[in-house]
This record gives structure tokens, C-alpha cells and sequence, in this order.
């Protein structure tokens, strides 16, 4: 899908990381050796942006999952329970998603990985919260050791962001 382009033309030395909040920073652009900031085609920029997907909109907020407990480490495949709020009755399964820390360089990301985690059950435990019971990945070969982000979505929507520690 094709959304609202950016204001400043990211080239070469940019990278778009994916923040907690569920909105994407933008960053960098094309530098060169004297740093001009004006009068080039491409001229060096130092500004960045936060773009805001559709899943933030405001119409949407009654189905954003809120992230009320998770923990704080996370062992190879081992089930693990994650307890969201919804303002909204659920539809479906609430997926519990891990995202890498971002880091790119270059305009490449090399440690990418966006890793949906299987959802043995969801119950329900109380007015408007979930207890979702996930299972980590297997191993470092999916997973590498470290800080990830990790999402509840609803129907396409994010909630923001806790870090966990996978080891």
C-alpha cells in the first residue's frame, strides 16, 4: 500500500527504524565530503520524521491492545503468558508479535526480524484483559540472544511496545 510520501529525500545513509510506539522514524540522507546544506540537488539533511501508519489513527484506539504484564526474560521455547487490555470486545486471536532492536546502517538492517509467536490460547481475565499464553522461539538460529520489542496486535493493531530479554 502507498501512503504519504516523506518531505526530505532519504538516500544512501538513511534508515527507517520501527519505534515502540508502533510509528516509524525516518532519518539521514545523502552526505558528502563538503556538507552543503543548500544549494545541491540532494543536499545534506539533518532532520528527521516520525510517521505515523494508519493503525494509529484515532478511530482505531478502541482496539488497540494495552500490554498490562509480560516478562521480563524469556527463555527458548518455553510458553510464557502475556496479559493485554481492549477497551472493545476482542475479534479473533490477539497475535503477540517480537520485533529486533532497531539498528541499520547504510540504509540496511541487517538484524531484521519480525517473529509471530504461537498463540497456544486466549482467555479471558477480567473486564476487558486477555492472558495470552505464547511460546518463544526455539532457538538463537530464529531468534539471537538480546532486546526485543514485543506487540500485542489486534486486527492489525499494535499496542506499544515492552521490551523483553531473549536468552
Amino acid at each position: 500500500m502507498v501512503l504519504n510520501p516523506g518531505t526530505v529525500p532519504r538516500l544512501y545513509h538513511s534508515t527507517a527504524n520501527l519505534l515502540p510506539d508502533g510509528r516509524v522514524l525516518l532519518a539521514g540522507s545523502n552526505p558528502h565530503v563538503f556538507y552543503r546544506f543548500v544549494d545541491v540537488e540532494f543536499a545534506t539533511e539533518l532532520k528527521i520524521e516520525a510517521f505515523s501508519p494508519e493503525y494509529l489513527d484515532s478511530d482505531k484506539a478502541n482496539i488497540r491492545p494495552k500490554i498490562l504484564e509480560v516478562p521480563e526474560t524469556v527463555l527458548y521455547g518455553v510458553g510464557f503468558d502475556v496479559v493485554v487490555s481492549v477497551p472493545l470486545p476482542v475479534v479473533g486471536i490477539i497475535e503477540v508479535n517480537l520485533g529486533s532492536a532497531p539498528f541499520a546502517t547504510h540504509s540496511f538492517f541487517q538484524g531484521q526480524r519480525l517473529i509471530k509467536l504461537g498463540v497456544a490460547f486466549a482467555m479471558v481475565d477480567g473486564d476487558q484483559r486477555w492472558r495470552i499464553r505464547c511460546t518463544a522461539p526455539p532457538s538463537g538460529m530464529v531468534a539471537s540472544p538480546g532486546y526485543y520489542m514485543l506487540f500485542a496486535v489486534n486486527q492489525g493493531v499494535p499496542s506499544v511496545a515492552r521490551w523483553i530479554h531473549m536468552s
